[in-house]
C-alpha cells in the first residue's frame, strides 16, 4: 500500500507533480495521475486503485478543485472511509486563497499560499506526520529592545538645553537594524541630533505629533540576544522657555537601570524635585514631589523603572 494518493484538477497538476516528488525524495510513496495513469488503461480503475490502494488522500485544494466533479468524487469517497474509520485520511494542501465550505469546510488544511518553496517543504512534512512536534519558538517579548542601562544627561542653559543619552541595549529580534526614538520638543525650537558613536547614524521620522522622532540606525543587521551601545547628542534650543523649569521621561520599554544627571548653569538653582507619575497629577499611582539639595551636577538613580510612568525632575 502507498502512502499518499494525490487528488487535483489538471490545472494544478504542476503543483501536484512539485508535492508528490518533494514527498518522493523524502522517502514517500505516491500515486499520481500524472505518472501512475497510462494512455489505453481505465481511468475508473487507476481512480479506485488509488483510493483503496493509498493509505491516505492528499488533496491539492484550489477554487477549481472545488468545482471539479471527479475531485469531489474522489475526496467524497474517501470523506466516507475516514468517518467510517474514525482515522485522517484525508489532508487538504491549500494553495490558494479560497475557503472551503460544506464537508470540506470543518479540515483542517496545510496553507502554504504565498510561502517560499522551503517553507512549504517544511509544512507539508510536518503536516502530514501523525502527530505534531510539540515545541515552541520559545517566548515572544512584546517589546523589540531591552534596556540594561540608559544615562541621560540633561545640561540646562538659558536658551539651550543639551541632551546626551547613553543605552546599553539587549535586541529581542533578528535583523533590526534601527532603534527608535523622540524628545518631545516645540515645533517652534530648533533641534539638532547626531550619533556619538561611529556604529550608527541618526535618521528622522515625520510621524506628525507634538515629539520629534527618529530612528537610530546602525551599521549593520543586529542579531537576537544581542548587546549593542548607542549614544547621542541633541542641542534643543529652549529661546520660548518653553522647558524652563523641569525635564521629563516617560519609560515605554522596560528598562533595568535608568540614571539622569541634571547639570543647570543658573547659580541661584538650590534646589530640585524629583516625581514618578502615571497619567497624571491626580491618578491615585502618581507620588507626590521629593525634594533634594542641588549640588551640580545631581544625579537620580533608578532602578528597573516601572513601565509607562513618567519620571520628572523640575527646579
Amino acid at each position: 500500500m502507498r502512502d499518499f494518493f494525490i487528488s487535483y484538477t489538471g490545472s494544478d497538476e504542476k503543483q501536484a507533480k512539485w508535492v508528490a516528488a518533494m514527498l518522493e525524495s523524502n522517502k514517500k510513496t505516491v500515486m499520481i495521475q500524472a505518472w501512475d495513469f497510462r494512455a489505453g488503461e481505465n481511468f475508473v480503475k487507476n481512480i479506485n486503485k488509488g483510493l483503496t490502494e493509498c493509505n491516505q488522500m492528499l488533496i491539492i485544494l484550489s477554487d477549481k478543485y472545488l468545482t471539479s466533479y471527479w475531485c469531489q468524487e474522489e475526496w467524497t469517497s474517501k470523506l466516507k472511509e475516514q468517518v467510517e474509520s474514525q482515522e485522517r485520511k484525508i489532508i487538504p494542501i491549500r494553495i490558494s486563497p479560497v475557503k472551503p465550505i460544506g464537508l470540506l469546510g470543518p479540515l483542517s488544511y496545510i496553507d502554504i499560499v504565498d510561502k517560499t518553496q522551503e517553507e512549504a517543504t517544511a509544512l507539508i512534512l510536518e503536516g502530514i506526520e501523525g502527530e505534531i512536534k510539540r515545541v515552541s519558538e520559545g517566548f515572544i517579548p512584546y517589546y523589540n529592545v531591552e534596556h540594561l542601562q540608559i544615562d541621560l544627561d540633561y545640561i540646562v542653559k538659558h536658551d539651550k538645553i543639551i541632551y546626551i543619552k547613553q543605552c546599553r541595549t539587549e535586541i529581542l529580534e533578528d535583523n533590526k537594524e534601527s532603534i527608535h526614538n523622540r524628545i518631545t520638543w516645540f515645533a517652534d525650537e530648533k533641534i539638532e541630533i547626531k550619533s556619538l558613536l561611529s556604529n550608527s547614524h541618526i535618521e528622522s521620522i515625520n510621524m506628525q505629533d507634538t515629539n520629534y522622532n527618529f530612528n537610530v540606525v546602525f551599521n549593520r543587521k543586529l542579531k537576537k540576544g544581542e548587546i549593542v551601545d548607542y549614544a547621542f547628542m541633541a542641542i534643543l534650543d529652549n529661546k520660548h522657555q518653553n522647558f524652563k523649569n523641569f525635564f521629563s521621561t516617560e519609560v515605554i520599554v522596560p528598562i533595568h537601570k535608568l540614571n539622569i544627571h541634571l547639570n543647570i548653569a543658573d547659580e541661584n538653582i538650590n534646589y530640585y524635585y524629583t516625581q514618578k507619575l502615571y497619567d497624571s497629577l491626580m491618578n491615585v499611582r502618581t507620588e507626590s514631589r521629593v525634594k533634594h539639595e542641588y549640588i551640580r551636577p545631581s544625579h537620580w538613580y533608578i532602578e528597573n523603572p516601572e513601565l509607562h510612568f513618567e519620571y520628572k525632575i523640575s527646579w
